[in-house]
């Protein structure tokens, strides 16, 4: 059974809670004591058997919210989920990717792309993690921003058939876009569709040229296989 987790706390209801401390401490520093304090009884709240990842984000009002199930891109993780034990990195890739297999094959055949290719991405992008959230705010398992989300009609990005859907018809766009060249769609895919057309090419990032790069050394490994 999953658990989930919320939780909500302000300045002013901690400067209540621990009324001897908040003197000591200036605004920013006694926020960092209540957050590291929250993350600590968290970490002990959340049991050994579950895999319970936490994230947190304050908002304009001052509160800092916790909770295991983001609903919004501006949390980003503190506590990393505790993974399942595996023989290997192998066998712990393979149990999650053959969980989304029918999915991934499915949604490439209804958009016309190499099952394989749809699958490197993800690999990538996500790890086949359907819950993973980048430092950019980049949501599920193909990694979708929230405005490109918006734009393919995908509500929720942390459903794994939505964002498989929403992400597989925009691999297949920028494809048709740069005439199925695949280094130039999976660097748009990456860096965004207009610095691959300002460029004329993938662009001078270290990081795009890493990801085209590990994206088709995957897809080969996936044909092999």
């Amino acid at each position: 059974m999953t658990r989930f987790i919320t939780s909500h706390i302000s300045l002013k209801t901690a400067g209540r809670a621990f009324p001897g401390i908040f003197p000591l401490f200036s605004t920013s520093a006694y926020k960092e004591f209540i957050c590291c304090l929250l993350v600590f009884m968290l970490s002990i709240v959340v049991s050994n058997n579950v895999n319970a990842e936490v994230y947190t984000y304050e908002d304009d009002n001052g509160t800092v919210h916790f909770t295991n199930v983001p609903t919004d891109p501006q949390y980003s993780m503190i506590i990393p989920p505790k993974e399942p034990k595996q023989t290997g990195r192998k066998g712990y890739q393979n149990s999650r990717q053959g969980e989304f297999n029918k999915l991934i094959t499915d949604k490439s055949y209804q958009y016309g792309l190499d099952p394989a290719l749809v699958k490197a991405v993800i690999a990538v992008e996500s790890d086949f993690n359907p819950r993973a959230v980048s430092e950019k705010g980049a949501m599920g398992l193909m990694q979708l921003m929230p405005l490109t989300a918006k734009d393919l009609g995908v509500s929720n990005t942390f459903d794994p058939a939505a964002n498989v859907d929403g992400g597989t018809r925009y691999l297949r766009y920028l494809l048709d876009s740069f005439n199925w060249d695949i280094e130039l769609a999976l660097a748009a895919y990456h860096a965004g569709k207009a610095r691959v057309e300002r460029n004329f090419g993938i662009p001078p990032i270290p990081a795009t040229h890493a990801y085209v790069k590990k994206v088709k050394s995957t897809y080969s490994r996936y044909i092999l296989n």
